[in-house]
């Protein structure tokens, strides 16, 4: 008899890993963050902006599904990964992961760490096709060789079903003294 009940878990478990994102329950929150779920690429599509560095193309994928929900917190969230190189020497330029989600009242929250130094605490709304975050809080490791990011506001636009844009824009210790300068454009075609 307990083998058929783990027979039964089992066979539930993989049917659960089976169905589609677009298929599973978001909660009613995170329902309108549904546009933005699921594996975006660009392959060449993605510009660096900075007065410090030279122009450069990269390709990214981001990766944004469903997280088990943690019992201890009973909130829902999305996991969100992106893994990022260059386009003409495909050398490795940063991986950031994280979890995404909306309060009760509607506005979002972006946490990430990444392989660059940098832990990142957003807000922000959500509204039909857009996500704007702000920096709320920034930590970085004490070696780190970066220029200290003094704010960041994050941007996705879902042009339609097949192509979204992420625009970052970022004030650091020296550029610009106050308001923003674009760091990143990418604009990502959806695979799944």
């Amino acid at each position: 008899m307990s083998s058929c009940k783990s027979h039964v878990y089992v066979s539930a478990f993989l049917l659960c890993m089976l169905i589609p994102i677009s298929q599973q329950v978001l909660n009613e929150h995170n329902q309108k963050l549904e546009w933005i779920v699921g594996k975006w690429r660009s392959e060449f599509s993605g510009k660096i902006f900075w007065p410090t560095v030279p122009t450069m193309t990269f390709g990214e994928e981001l990766v944004i599904n469903e997280a088990p929900i943690a019992k201890s917190a009973n909130v829902q969230f999305l996991n969100f990964s992106a893994r990022a190189w260059s386009h003409s020497t495909k050398d490795h330029f940063h991986d950031e992961w994280g979890f995404l989600t909306v309060d009760p009242v509607g506005n979002a929250t972006l946490m990430t760490t990444g392989n660059n130094g940098f832990t990142t605490y957003e807000t922000g709304t959500v509204s039909p096709n857009k996500l704007v975050l702000t920096l709320k809080d920034i930590g970085r490791i004490s070696f780190s060789r970066d220029l200290p990011v003094e704010d960041l506001r994050r941007t996705f636009i879902r042009h339609d079903d097949r192509y979204m844009e992420q625009v970052i824009e970022m004030r650091t210790a020296t550029h610009p003294k106050v308001g923003y300068l674009e760091h990143t454009r990418v604009v990502y075609t959806k695979l799944k």
